[in-house]
């Protein structure tokens, strides 16, 4: 199975890419791949096409959810092809911060991808996979005083996307 991913040189991401290569390539920010630019978004899609799965895991002001709606036009007819949506917790209604202004931005994100993976209809696989904190070395840098009952392994989280 060759796979895709975004977001691959950190978190989530890289734990993914390590654990499922040899055959996967990685799209992120610094290998020249910024999914908020339209032309990006179609190089990655044009290099992908060859790919049986495509995680949609770098969150970036909407260009996620852009990124999803674009291949999803193109695989969408394709019955061998999934794509992983990575959701986020905070898209569940009842974890909707109330005062976390700075979050907003990144809640309205995984809220439309949340409802747009589940509204497509066509032959490719759509999946939206969500899960709260999980302890990459910026997590776990940003929240120190957390302890291992405050987060799932990036292993975990893995787990849950593949599931």
């Amino acid at each position: 199975m060759k796979i895709a991913i975004t977001g691959h040189t950190t978190g989530i991401g890289k734990r993914a890419f390590e654990r499922l290569g040899p055959d996967i390539i990685g799209f992120s920010r610094s290998n020249g791949y910024d999914i908020n630019i339209f032309e990006h978004r179609q190089r990655i899609i044009s290099e992908s096409a060859n790919c049986d799965l495509f995680i949609n895991n770098a969150p970036a002001r909407f260009g996620q959810t852009e990124l999803f709606i674009e291949l999803f036009k193109v695989w969408q007819h394709d019955p061998s092809k999934t794509i992983i949506n990575v959701g986020s917790r905070i898209a569940e209604i009842d974890k909707l911060p109330t005062s976390r202004y700075d979050l907003l931005h990144y809640q309205a994100d995984k809220l439309i991808l949340k409802e747009m993976s589940g509204r497509v209809t066509g032959q490719c696989q759509v999946k939206y996979r969500w899960f709260g904190y999980v302890g990459t070395e910026a997590i776990l840098k940003k929240y120190p005083h957390f302890t291992s009952s405050d987060y799932i392994t990036e292993d975990q989280a893995i787990d849950i996307l593949l599931e």
